[in-house]
């Protein structure tokens, strides 16, 4: 047992409901202001639950990799995922989660990843062509439709543009579970809230309709390289096949549409980053569409596709607890603690980043306006977590979010309405009125 003292408790703690309401009320604005402690680790009480929150980039390191092992995935992760994707890679431990990692991994290679390439440019080709000239256009929408889209064609092979699907149907009730903002996050899930009875009628419905599709293509015995042809391979069971399906889409298809939308946003915000994009994408392409092997040769592009994930990184709160008394930044973590990790603090820290609020693409390139190798501090830069659980699908979603901003920007001018702004739910959540006039480009 460490002889270490607690880290300190944050300022604003309220008596009995210590940090409760403020978080509840505005959670983004709450974990700037605890991030501003001097302490690499202060002390929260939200809900009833003990909280640590880590804002030094060398303890973030040690939680996601070089102390893993003495860390898991928080109860309140499994509280609130259990129901939903229970057998799935996100909630494993140990010899369990290796095995599961290894065969996952085999459907995100990068020859899978590139062969994924052509569909997001058709798919988004098929997107912008859609859209209007004479009238503003919802990002949100847009980038949610097309990331569930290709999203269930690299997982399950299917092409689902323009149907209704189980996830279309339900994603807005299990999502409302997973809201910060809402009481019923906090509550187990028996207790009878509106909330918490629409999530499970989502469930049980979400979980009949995969298990039929699982079904079909398992009787089909149809060869394919997608994840759901590599699990069924690999006769997992078919609950697991179906857990896995909605882990893979849950994670990815709302933090992808999220990042999309916002990079795209912060470019209708700033006319002149636009401007520069479209010169490079003119005399890079020529007018080609682009593929995954053009990438390389667009660092403007990465850089705004990197710097749109550092002001909003979609996972902007990673969740872990102590298997026993630990360590960490000079204080005594106990088991059982939530430990957080705030990549949207980490990310927008002065320390760290110079004129951090601020979109500055340029800061990721070097002097000659190539690809820098990094900038700020390892591990104060973690848009996909890091450490062996780092995220799956990162080399699929960084493609999709490149590939579509590009052929969005070779023939639309982005003029941002209103402005762009994000609430905290399960991931980053965008104003469902964020929307831009798209011109074509002369």
């Amino acid at each position: 047992m460490t002889s270490a003292s607690r880290p300190p408790l944050a300022p604003g703690a309220r008596p009995v409901v210590g940090h409760s309401i403020d978080f509840l009320r505005d959670p983004l604005g709450s974990l700037d202001g605890w991030g501003q402690a001097e302490e690499p680790i202060v002390r929260l009480r939200i809900a009833g639950r003990s909280v640590c929150l880590v804002t030094d980039p060398s303890a973030v390191q040690r939680v996601l990799a070089t102390d893993a092992a003495d860390y898991r995935k928080a109860e309140i992760v499994r509280e609130r995922l259990g129901t939903l994707q229970g057998g799935s890679l996100v909630l494993l431990e140990g010899e369990a989660w290796r095995e599961r990692r290894q065969l996952l991994q085999t459907g995100f290679t990068s020859e899978h990843v590139a062969a994924m390439g052509s569909h997001t440019t058709e798919y988004a080709t098929e997107m912008v062509d859609s859209w209007p000239t004479d009238r503003p256009v919802a990002l949100a929408e847009h980038a949610r439709d097309l990331s569930l889209a290709l999203l269930a064609r690299a997982l399950f092979g299917l092409d689902l543009r323009g149907q209704d699907t189980p996830i279309h149907e339900a994603a807005d009730d299990i999502l409302a579970r997973m809201d910060m903002q809402s009481v019923s996050t906090y509550l187990p899930e028996w207790v009878p809230t509106p909330t918490n009875r629409r999530f499970r009628r989502a469930v049980a419905t979400l979980h009949d309709r995969l298990d039929e599709t699982v079904a079909r293509r398992a009787a089909a015995d149809q060869p394919g390289t997608d994840l759901l042809a590599t699990m069924l391979a690999a006769d997992l069971p078919p609950e697991t096949v179906r857990d896995e399906l909605i882990a893979f889409l849950f994670a990815g298809f709302d933090s992808t549409a999220t990042a999309l939308a916002c990079t795209l946003g912060l470019l209708a915000e700033h006319p002149d980053v636009q401007a520069r994009l479209h010169r490079e994408l003119d005399t890079q392409l020529d007018g080609r569409t682009p593929t995954p092997a053009d990438l390389q040769e667009l660092p403007t592009l990465d850089g705004i596709v990197r710097e749109s994930l550092r002001l909003y990184p979609p996972q902007y709160l990673l969740f872990r607890e102590p298997r026993t008394a630990v360590t960490l930044g000079g204080y005594r973590v106990d088991p059982g603690t939530i430990v957080v990790l705030p990549p949207w603090v980490l990310h927008r820290d002065e320390r760290f980043w110079d004129d951090p609020s601020a979109f500055r693409p340029g800061r990721w390139l070097d002097s000659e306006g190539g690809r820098a190798d990094r900038t700020g501090p390892e591990y104060a830069y973690v848009p996909y977590g890091g450490g062996q659980r780092y995220c799956l699908g990162a080399r699929l979603a960084d493609q999709v979010l490149r590939l579509v901003v590009a052929v969005v920007c070779q023939s639309r001018r982005l003029n941002l309405v209103g402005s762009l702004s994000v609430s905290a739910g399960p991931t980053l959540s965008v104003d469902e009125e964020l929307a831009v006039d798209a011109p074509q480009r002369e």
